[in-house]
């Protein structure tokens, strides 16, 4: 863990809403138009990680529930790729039903659902924002990305889509949602700077194949050390 500075984690404190609960257990009961995908996407879920590594085990089971109730819940959106590393990454630390609560929280009151709604535009924005800051904050990483040709959903689309949930260690993704609510969506923004800073002085030495690897697999290694995920939130908060 982090360490004390870390330990309020207001994920532990989502109230239970009585109506949302019975809501959840009622959409179980329906079927799923985006069974296959779920059930596609579960499989490729933390597959290392011993609470979900076994097919059809209780883990697999808790998060094929909330990804298809969370599928019916949200008519709009049904179900996005990737959604389940968010609600993994919840049920590590809650049941099954304060971890539907909190994705729909997430989803909703904290605007992430708008992200995946047909057409993609407010990602779009987002894309066009977090392009701004960077060549505000990091003015000759952005110049080198432009030169090179790598754009910014190439490498930040995981970012907002999952918060970050996907490919970075567990121990700093709790911190990273954490965050989300309490700040909102400006937390993306701030861990996503801080994850550019932190890359600059590498990436600037990369091409275009390079500097997506990077992005890909050497980025998120640098955050197993505790101090290095430390360090980096830390950093983010810096940006409020």
């Amino acid at each position: 863990m982090l360490g004390p500075e870390f330990s309020h984690l207001s994920i532990w404190h989502v109230h239970l809403d009585p109506e949302l609960v019975n809501t959840y257990h009622l959409l179980l009961g329906k079927d799923c138009p985006s069974e296959q995908v779920i059930l596609r996407d579960i499989h490729r879920t933390f597959p290392a990680h011993e609470n979900f590594k076994e097919a059809g085990g209780e883990g697999q089971e808790s998060l094929y529930k909330i990804s298809k109730a969370y599928s019916l819940y949200d008519e709009e959106v049904s179900y996005c790729q990737g959604l389940s590393f968010l609600a993994a990454s919840l049920l590590l630390h809650m049941n099954e039903e304060q971890a539907f609560c909190t994705l729909v929280k997430i989803m909703y009151d904290y605007q992430l659902r708008d992200l995946f709604k047909l057409g993609f535009d407010s990602l779009h924005l987002r894309f066009y924002q977090l392009t701004r800051l960077l060549k505000e904050y990091e003015s000759n990483l952005a110049a080198h990305l432009d030169h090179i040709g790598v754009e910014t959903h190439m490498y930040a689309s995981q970012w907002f889509l999952t918060l970050f949930t996907a490919k970075f260690p567990l121990q700093m993704v709790f911190f990273i949602v954490d965050l989300f609510l309490s700040e909102g969506m400006n937390t993306i923004f701030h861990i996503s700077l801080a994850l550019l800073h932190d890359a600059a002085a590498d990436l600037i030495q990369l091409d275009f194949e390079g500097a997506l690897k990077y992005f890909r697999v050497t980025l998120p290694r640098k955050y197993r050390t505790e101090a290095n995920a430390k360090a980096l939130i830390h950093r983010a908060v810096e940006f409020k």
